[in-house]
């Protein structure tokens, strides 16, 4: 049972961590739009193949682009940490439920029995 609480503990702790890197992950993805807004508004209409290019070239935007890619890898990994953390709750829970609900009968038999 004490696993148990720790594993779910770990599950809440994985959960709130997961909660943050998906804000972060968002304002990461906010500050790129912002920054490649910023310059396509300075676009001339008919030249949006050269303002595409100048966006790429851009110093801001690749920086902008570099931190939401990095937010996104935190949040997939964390969401991996949480969902290991999910299943062995879950799978200890299962067992628990397994052996509560064994005869005290059968669990003295299965003692002695190897």
């Amino acid at each position: 049972m004490i696993l148990f609480s720790e594993f779910v503990q770990w599950q809440n702790f994985a959960a709130s961590r997961l909660g943050l890197a998906e804000v972060d992950e968002r304002r990461a993805e906010a500050a790129l739009r912002w920054a490649e807004d910023l310059i396509m508004i300075g676009a001339v209409k008919g030249e949006i193949i050269k303002t595409r290019h100048t966006l790429s070239q851009d110093s801001d935007v690749a920086a902008a682009r570099q931190r939401a890619l990095d937010a996104y890898a935190v949040r997939k990994t964390t969401q991996v940490v949480f969902d290991n953390c999910e299943r062995s709750a879950n799978l200890i829970s299962r067992e628990l439920s397994r052996r509560t609900s064994i005869n005290p009968t059968e669990r003295r038999n299965a003692r002695w029995n190897p």
